[in-house]
């Protein structure tokens, strides 16, 4: 059973949390200021804004979305993050499920307020943004080309990648809608949308793990990702497939079992993989909801309580941080990254940060904490968890 005078303590100071990063011009910083992230990243915004809308709050979410319509790059492109004042302050590529989600996330936003004057002001913008994603459109495979994704790491990019995929998927579905919203011909995005989705079908499922896999990658890096990872949650989760289908509930029963932690709980990003240490390999609070929000639309209560049981039980003072490991492991990060001389401000903010938590003497690193994305994913899924089994109990 859930404890849910927790998990309503954990949701109301997660409002609390998104409210207090909230600029005055509208953007979220993805973590307070002397934390790791202080800046805007049009990802994590668009997932704030997300968190917003479930919690009924509006007038947050169209500052955010302001906020962000203003970052657009002359492509249609939104920059891989920006400052607090809203000027590139990237330092890697720009990320395509970063302009897919800013879509994804207006789309809602007018599903729930129904603000029309504020979407034909940012249609032109959102048009071009599509037409930013279509440009990077593989004909043959039917699906979008990532340069760089989700967990940033150029050995495993460059390919046709499936949470880019899906966002963008889902993206061209919610163009289609605002389009006809404002009666005008939107056939064109659902096109795209259905041929995305028979790309993912096709070419990044694994009959051999009877799964969908991360990626494949093309030109000179040719190959196939087939690790589990938990990214490949957003399938269901943005709407690309149903929850139901069984080849979604493979893929997540996989997700759950092999990326579960076996010595902290939660589900990790993915296996621990050398050279791919981010703090440590333990695992993340977004990814545990995500899984958790799937277990919910398919009425599997005892599955969306454990992963949501262990959420609230990692949480600290009613926060949530990007992650969680051992300290041993976490030690090691900082002595591979030491060695290596790689150690960014940003890491030595992390590391001191960590270090100085006061489970860290507990043998637990608590790393980047809060982070607003986990906080957002969590005040979605205890709607939909409160929604959902309220309502059985009721029946």
């Amino acid at each position: 059973m859930i404890n849910a005078k927790k998990a309503e303590e954990i949701y109301q100071k997660s409002i609390e949390v998104l409210k207090s990063v909230q600029l005055d011009n509208g953007g979220c910083l993805a973590t307070p200021k002397g934390k790791r992230y202080p800046f805007v990243y049009p990802r994590d915004n668009a997932i704030c804004i997300l968190g917003f809308i479930d919690a009924g709050m509006l007038e947050e979410a169209k500052r955010g979305l302001e906020f962000i319509m203003k970052t657009q790059r002359r492509e249609g492109a939104f920059p891989q993050r920006v400052d607090t004042k809203g000027k590139d302050a990237s330092y890697k590529p720009i990320q395509i499920d970063s302009t897919a989600l800013t879509i994804y996330a207006f789309s809602k936003y007018f599903e729930k307020s129904g603000d029309k004057a504020f979407l034909e002001k940012n249609f032109p913008k959102l048009i071009k943004s599509g037409e930013y994603i279509v440009k990077n459109f593989q004909k043959d495979k039917n699906l979008v080309f990532t340069p760089n994704s989700i967990f940033e790491f150029p050995p495993l990019e460059k390919g046709l990648e499936i949470w880019a995929n899906s966002t963008c998927c889902a993206a061209m579905k919610e163009l289609g809608k605002m389009s006809k919203a404002l009666g005008k011909n939107g056939k064109k995005w659902t096109e795209y949308n259905t041929l995305i989705k028979k790309g993912i079908k096709k070419y990044l499922w694994s009959n051999r793990l009877n799964a969908f896999i991360k990626n494949v990658r093309l030109k000179e890096s040719s190959s196939v990702d087939s690790n589990p990872e938990a990214s490949v949650a957003g399938l269901p989760d943005f709407g690309v497939l149903s929850d139901k289908d069984k080849k979604v509930k493979s893929t997540m029963k996989r997700i759950d079992q092999e990326l579960w932690d076996k010595k902290l709980g939660g589900i990790c990003r993915y296996k621990k993989y050398i050279g791919r240490n981010n703090g440590g390999y333990g695992a993340w609070p977004m990814f545990s909801l995500m899984l958790c929000r799937h277990y919910i639309r398919i009425n599997d209560r005892k599955n969306a309580d454990r992963h949501l049981n262990w959420v609230i039980k990692i949480s600290y003072k009613n926060l949530l941080p990007e992650h969680i490991s051992t300290t041993k492991e976490f030690e090691e990060y900082v002595q591979d990254y030491t060695d290596g001389g790689v150690l960014r401000p940003d890491r030595l903010v992390l590391i001191k940060n960590a270090r100085k938590h006061p489970l860290f003497k507990k043998g637990i690193a608590y790393s980047t904490t809060p982070l607003m994305w986990s906080h957002a994913e969590f005040i979605r899924t205890w709607v939909l968890y409160k929604k959902v089994f309220k309502k059985n109990k009721k029946s």
